[in-house]
C-alpha cells in the first residue's frame, strides 16, 4: 500500500473524518462564512447587526469548544474562526457607518442589540407613528385608532360614525 493511500485510509477512519458528525457540520458551516464573504458586496445599511453579533459570538464560544473537546476538532475550530472573522468584519463596517451617520454610542449598541427600529408610518390621516396623548397605551391602543381610522376610510367613512354603514343615521 503506498503512503498516499495509508493517509487517506487513516483520515478516512478517524475519529473526525468523513464517516462522523464531525467531519460534516463544520464542512457545510462553511457555507455562512461564504455568504458572509458575499455580503461584503451588499450596502452596509441592509447588513443585520442583530445577526452578525450573534455569528460572531457563537464563533468565538466553538472556536474556544473546538480545543477542549474530544477529539480536537480543527476543522471546527477554523470554520468558527473564519466565521467569526467574517462577522467582526461585518460588525466594523455597521459601526463605522452608524457612528457617521451621527449614532452615539448606546444607540449604536441598541441597534446591534435590538436591530433596527421599524417605523410606523401614518396613513393618510396625518397620525404619526408615535403619540405621548392620553389615548396611546404600551399594548398599542393609538395604533388601533389608526388601524380603525384607516378601516372606516376604505368603507366609506360611515361605519362607526353614528351610521349603520349604510350611509343612513342609527
Amino acid at each position: 500500500m503506498s503512503a498516499a493511500a495509508g493517509a487517506f485510509r487513516r483520515f478516512l477512519n478517524s475519529e473526525t473524518g468523513p464517516k462522523t458528525v464531525h467531519f460534516w457540520a463544520p464542512t457545510l458551516k462553511w457555507s455562512l462564512v461564504f455568504a458572509g464573504l458575499s455580503d461584503l458586496r451588499r450596502p452596509v445599511e441592509t447588513v443585520s447587526g442583530t445577526q452578525n453579533l450573534s455569528l460572531m459570538a457563537t464563533a468565538l464560544i466553538w472556536t474556544r469548544w473546538s480545543f477542549v473537546i474530544r477529539p480536537k476538532n480543527m476543522l471546527l475550530a477554523s470554520v468558527n474562526f473564519f466565521l467569526g472573522c467574517t462577522a467582526g468584519y461585518q460588525l466594523t463596517r455597521i459601526t463605522r457607518f452608524r457612528l457617521a451617520e451621527g449614532d452615539s454610542l448606546p444607540q449604536l449598541a441598541d441597534y446591534l442589540i435590538n436591530g433596527p427600529r421599524k417605523a410606523v408610518s401614518g396613513g393618510e390621516d396625518g397620525h404619526s407613528g408615535s403619540s405621548n396623548g392620553p389615548n396611546s397605551s404600551a399594548s398599542g391602543g393609538d395604533a388601533l385608532d389608526r388601524d380603525d381610522d384607516r378601516i372606516h376610510k376604505v368603507q366609506g367613512g360611515n361605519v362607526g360614525r353614528g351610521t349603520l354603514g349604510h350611509g343612513s343615521p342609527a
